[in-house]
Order: structure tokens, then C-alpha cells, then sequence
């Protein structure tokens, strides 16, 4: 009962054992970590010890994962480890499994070994079974059976065993047809690189596909790749997974300055440790490494190469390898960078061959818009072009005013004139804050001392002579003496008179009820100035008075202007806009009065000069409503010539001065 018992748990255990092979065989594991598990698994079931060699393509066996060889003296050190490579080459000569019973078997000899070979002196019956994948011998299991089995009973499961070797080798057709596909996904990428490298002659293109094919192909962290022009120039022109590159940023600038001086030296840099940065000292912070370093600190990347890219021996670029893992860049890895730097060295070159060309610019642009609409369908490509057609003729439809400018100032129509009417200084100005004034009311007045002592002069001798009448008349009211004095006075007091209208031709008034346009800063040189007699001192307008603007129109800006004037029929008339400085947000509009037939010469600055026509424009409706006229009121003016072709109107200028310069 016990021993049926035994049998049924023993039968339990292989068929768990089956189980895990088969997980086992589905699992993403590697070679080396299957074998390991697989031959763990069957160790612990069905024996003590045993190992897996695999077969190499060129024939060779290597063990690729063993345990506890020494049980039977199979290590390499071991005296059955000749039996060993005996039972390995039978192996894979016959294809079929091996089986060598210990000495304490009855059978001492077995499996078909030569003489030379000897017998297994170990108490462990050995069993060697072939891993066949793809028809041909990929590996070979061993497995030491516990000392106290009996070699029929090994006979028995191997059966089992060469089941569980099926399952392995399955599972090695599995990887093998995945580690081809991997390396056809991989020449499929690589073609696709390669593609991609060449299909444009635009180096931002070129480097965007070395640095992305980059990354996946070498499995890194991030790829940079830029370009190095003969004029010892670098540019980073791209980062893998970016589409754009900001090349102001402070980390390209960085990373960017580094490729600079590696494209310069011609030579690798390889850079490891980016800690070690932090304990330079200040001498060598403009060393390249410690610059790369520095950087590599600040991308929190772990190892870094710059490869300078090389065509025909000139260096057209570089290509930055990051690694955000402790994994140092081998010699396998730069064998690898170096072939992708062959055919991105090739592109590159040719891109900045294509770039330096003249009006490549312009080339490009029109090889972009040629292939945009060879990728159009017909209906699209119909739309484009009347939208094209449209933008092209809009110009030549659509009619807009053509119009000249000048800057303007602001005057009255009518004015009067406050002249002196004698000789003099001016003692004081008398002008009100709001500048109005009645017609008579004194505006300056000259100094008249000497009038104003004549008049107390002439004033104190009338007294005089009063007093000495009223005396005659109370002592003699009959003599002639009173009448001379009464005739005195009258004499005097014409004398007196004479210089009072004499003393109001002292005094400036306003010829007319109006306002004062003099200039404020005229009005304070006024006092203490010496006028001569018929000078005008002050102007005053009328305050009915109209005003109107004084345009001048640059010469040879005028063109338009004076032939829309000529053409002009005898009810016709121009208009015109303007804005006054004082008041930008308020527009006019008004007519053109008059436009001067010859040009005179306009100061516009110390020493500048320059011919203007002269315009004047009409005051528009409501003016005064809205504004307060004074007097050299300046502004902008826009004269409207009549309606031109919207491309004559933007270019007529321009013409004009390419016709006048090619004359």
C-alpha cells in the first residue's frame, strides 16, 4: 500500500514538474536564466547534480548552467571528467540520449562509449539527453540520479526527461524566431535610419533622425545631434523625442559649447562620474570634462560620449550619447555609434553642401510648396488655386484712395494787427488769462515818464496861476491883470491836453473784440522792449473769425497731389483728413482751398531744409463746437488724390523712386 502510495506522489511530482516546464517555456526568461530554472526543476524531482551545454553555431559545447558536478566527478577538475566529453560527443554524434549506470549496477558498462572512455565509477547512475531544436541538436542535459536509484528506473523516465527536453527545445525555437524577428525588426529600423538620413537635404531633418534612430537603436537614455560648419560653428539641431530644439536654453547651451570643442579636437569624449565635478577645483572649471561633467549634472545623466562626426576627414557634426543608468559605454556600444556616424557623416554633408548653395533658401521653399501640392487631390488643388488667383488679382480689383501726407498748422482766416504808435519801451503787458479782449482795451503799454512829468509840470502851473487869479481878483476886480491870467490858463490847459493825447499814443490797444494769438513766448520778451513807431506787437483774431489749416506737402511727394488738382472739373473739389496733435482722438474732414503752384523752401530743423507745396484746407463743420482754435495748432494731414488699384496705391511710391533713380 505504501509503496503505491510512493508511486502516485512520485507521478504527482513529474506531472507538476511537467507544469512549471511548461510556464517555464511560456516565460520571457532568458537562455541562461531558463536553463538555470529548468535544470533546478528536474534536479529537484529526478537527481542530485547535472548541468546544460549548449551548442554553439560553429559546434562547440559550452555549459551554461550547472549544479553539483562534483556528486559525480564531472566538475573539470574531476577523474570522470574525460567520461563526460566522451558522453557529450556520443551524444551529438547519435542524436540520441546517453545512459551510464553507477559501478554498483549490475550492468558496468553501458551507452556505447568507447574502452578508452572507461565505465562510470560513481555510485550515480548519469543521464545525457538531447535538446533538439529545428531538427538539430541545440543543447544537452546531464542529470545525476540519487545514488539509490536503479538504473532501470532511470531507463524508465527517460522517456519523461527527453518530454521535458522537447518542451526546452520548443521553448529554443521560440527564442530563436524571436531573436530573428528582433534582428529583422532591427535591419528593418536600420534600413528605415538609413532612409530617413538621406531623404532630405535639410540638416535640422538629418540630425532629427540620427538622434531619435539613435536612441532606439542603441537602447539609451537620449541621443543630441547637431552640426559643425567649416566656419568652426556648432548648432544643436535636435534631441531624441522633441521636435523642436530650444537652442537658448542654458542646457543646450551648455551641451552645445562642449560638442563645439570636441568637433574642434576631432577625438571622442567619453565621460563617466558626473559627481566628480563637485570637488574640482576653481583651476580647472574651463576644463572640458569637468564642463561635460557639469552638464551631465545638470541633464541627470550618468554616462555621456560626444562623437564627432566625420566626413571625407572634416568634421560635420556630433552625436551626444546620455545613459541614465551605471552602465559605461563598451567597446561593443561604440562599434555600433561608429557605424551609425558612417552613413550620418555621408547625409550631413551633403545637407550642408546643399545649405551653403546660393538661394538654396529659396530653393527649398519652393521644393516644400511643389511637393504640398503633388500630395493634393484635384479638388483641393482646384480650391488652392482659385484662392491663389483671388490673392494675386485682389490688388489690381479692389480700388482704395491714394493719398499724400504733410504735417499742418492751424491759422486764422482773419486777423488784426496791434501796432505802437510811438517810439518807446514797453513798461508792462496787460493780457488776460483767457486771452479775450474788447475792442479799445489796452493790451501794452510803452514807458511815459517824461509825458507823465510834463503833465504834472503843466498841471502845477495852472495851480499857480489860479492862485495868483483868484488874488487879483480880491484885490484889483477891475484890472486887465485878471485877464491875462485868465488867458494863461487857457493856454496852459491846451498845453496840458496836448500831452494827455500825446501820452494815449503810449498805450497799445486792440483793434479789434477778439482774442490774442500771440505766442506766450513772445508775450514775456515783450516787457522792456524797445519798439520803434508802426511796429506790430500784437495780433488778435476776430472772435466770428474762421480758421483754416496750412499744409505742406514735401515736393517730391506731390506729384499725385498736383495732378488730381489739375484734373479737377469747376464743382469739383479735393477733401481732406486731418488729426491735430492736441486732439488725437478726434478726426476732420474738409475740403482742399487751394493748392500754391511753386514750392518754397521749409526749415524742418537746425540747418535742414527742405521744398513743400503749400495747401491750404477749408475749417470743417462744427469745428469750433468741438475744439478750441488757437493759433499754431499743428497736426497731420492726409490729401485724398482720387481712387487707385489698391497695387498702385501701396506701390506707386516705390516705383517711382526705383524710375527716378534709374533715369
Amino acid at each position: 500500500m505504501s509503496a503505491q502510495l510512493d508511486v502516485k506522489a512520485f507521478q504527482a511530482r513529474l506531472e507538476a514538474l511537467e507544469g512549471e516546464i511548461d510556464r517555464l517555456g511560456d516565460s520571457a526568461a532568458d537562455i541562461e536564466g531558463f536553463f538555470r530554472v529548468f535544470l533546478e526543476r528536474i534536479i529537484s524531482v529526478l537527481g542530485v547534480g547535472g548541468g546544460v551545454w549548449q551548442v554553439s553555431e560553429f559546434g562547440e559545447l559550452t555549459c551554461i548552467s550547472h549544479m553539483n558536478l562534483a556528486a559525480a566527478a564531472l566538475h573539470e577538475q574531476g577523474r570522470q571528467h574525460q567520461l563526460l566529453n566522451s558522453a557529450l560527443d556520443k551524444v551529438m554524434q547519435s542524436g540520441a540520449a546517453v545512459v551510464l549506470p553507477g559501478h554498483d549496477s549490475a550492468n558496468i558498462y553501458d551507452g556505447g562509449l568507447t574502452a578508452e572512455a572507461g565505465a562510470n565509477d560513481s555510485p550515480h547512475t548519469l543521464l545525457f539527453a538531447p535538446i533538439i531544436a529545428a531538427d538539430k541538436i541545440s543543447a544537452v542535459l546531464v542529470l545525476i540520479s540519487p545514488a539509490d536509484v536503479d538504473p532501470r528506473a532511470v531507463r524508465g523516465y527517460l522517456g519523461f526527461v527527453l518530454g521535458l527536453c522537447e518542451k526546452a527545445g520548443r521553448y529554443l525555437e521560440r527564442n530563436r524566431i524571436e531573436q530573428l524577428q528582433a534582428e529583422l525588426a532591427r535591419t528593418e529600423r536600420l534600413r528605415q535610419y538609413l532612409s530617413a538620413l538621406h531623404s532630405s537635404l535639410q540638416p535640422r531633418r538629418t540630425c532629427y533622425a540620427l538622434a531619435n534612430y539613435g536612441q532606439e537603436l542603441l537602447g539609451v537614455y537620449r541621443c543630441l545631434a547637431g552640426t559643425y560648419n567649416s566656419r568652426g560653428k556648432f548648432r544643436m539641431e535636435s534631441v531624441s523625442g522633441l521636435e523642436s530644439v530650444a537652442v537658448k536654453s542654458s542646457l543646450i547651451k551648455n551641451i552645445s559649447a562642449v560638442a563645439r570643442q570636441v568637433c574642434r579636437n576631432g577625438k571622442a569624449l567619453i565621460v563617466e562620474n558626473p559627481e566628480a565635478a563637485r570637488s574640482q577645483s576653481p583651476q580647472t572649471d574651463d576644463d572640458l570634462l569637468t564642463a561635460a561633467r557639469l552638464y551631465m549634472l545638470q541633464a541627470r545623466s550618468v554616462a555621456m560620449g560626444v562623437f564627432p562626426i566625420t566626413w571625407q576627414q572634416q568634421v560635420v557634426g556630433a552625436l551626444v550619447v546620455e545613459k541614465a543608468h551605471e552602465e559605461p559605454i563598451d567597446q561593443a556600444q561604440r562599434q555600433q555609434i561608429e557605424a551609425l556616424l558612417v552613413e550620418a557623416g555621408s547625409a550631413l554633408s551633403h545637407a550642408l553642401t546643399y545649405r551653403n548653395l546660393p538661394f538654396s533658401p529659396l530653393i527649398r521653399a519652393w521644393a516644400a510648396a511643389r511637393d504640398r501640392i503633388y500630395r493634393m487631390n484635384w479638388a483641393r488643388r482646384a480650391l488652392w488655386t482659385a484662392i491663389l488667383a483671388a490673392l494675386v488679382l485682389t490688388p489690381f480689383l479692389i480700388r482704395m484712395q491714394v493719398k499724400v501726407y504733410g504735417a499742418a498748422e492751424l491759422i486764422p482766416v482773419e486777423s488784426r494787427i496791434a501796432y505802437a504808435a510811438q517810439e518807446g519801451i514797453i513798461d508792462s503787458v496787460s493780457i488776460p488769462p483767457d486771452r479775450i479782449v474788447s475792442a479799445g482795451a489796452v493790451l501794452a503799454v510803452l514807458d511815459s515818464r517824461i509825458i507823465d512829468q510834463q503833465i504834472e509840470r503843466v498841471t502845477n502851473e495852472i495851480d499857480e496861476v489860479n492862485i495868483a487869479l483868484f488874488q487879483e481878483i480880491n484885490s484889483n476886480p477891475t484890472g486887465t491883470t485878471a485877464e491875462i491870467y485868465r488867458s494863461e490858463i487857457k493856454a496852459k490847459q491846451a498845453e496840458l491836453e496836448q500831452y494827455r493825447q500825446e501820452k494815449n499814443r503810449y498805450r497799445i490797444t486792440a483793434p479789434v473784440a477778439g482774442r490774442v494769438i500771440t505766442p506766450e513766448s513772445v508775450l514775456q520778451q515783450l516787457p522792456s522792449r524797445p519798439v520803434s513807431r508802426g511796429e506790430p506787437i500784437l495780433e488778435v483774431v476776430p472772435l466770428d473769425s474762421l480758421w483754416e489749416l496750412k499744409v505742406g506737402i514735401p515736393e517730391d511727394e506731390a506729384g499725385e497731389l498736383l495732378a488730381a488738382y489739375d484734373n479737377l472739373q469747376s464743382d469739383e473739389f479735393l477733401w481732406a483728413k486731418f488729426i491735430l496733435n492736441a486732439y488725437p482722438r478726434l478726426t476732420f474732414q474738409s475740403r482742399v482751398i487751394s493748392v500754391a503752384r511753386r514750392a518754397h523752401v521749409l526749415s524742418t530743423g537746425p540747418q535742414k531744409y527742405r521744398n513743400v507745396i503749400e495747401v491750404r484746407i477749408a475749417q470743417p463743420p462744427g469745428f469750433r463746437d468741438q475744439i478750441d482754435p488757437r493759433q499754431g495748432l499743428e497736426g497731420k494731414v492726409a490729401v485724398e488724390c482720387g481712387r487707385r488699384s489698391l497695387f498702385y496705391a501701396v506701390t506707386h511710391e516705390f516705383s517711382n523712386f526705383i524710375r527716378i533713380n534709374l533715369f
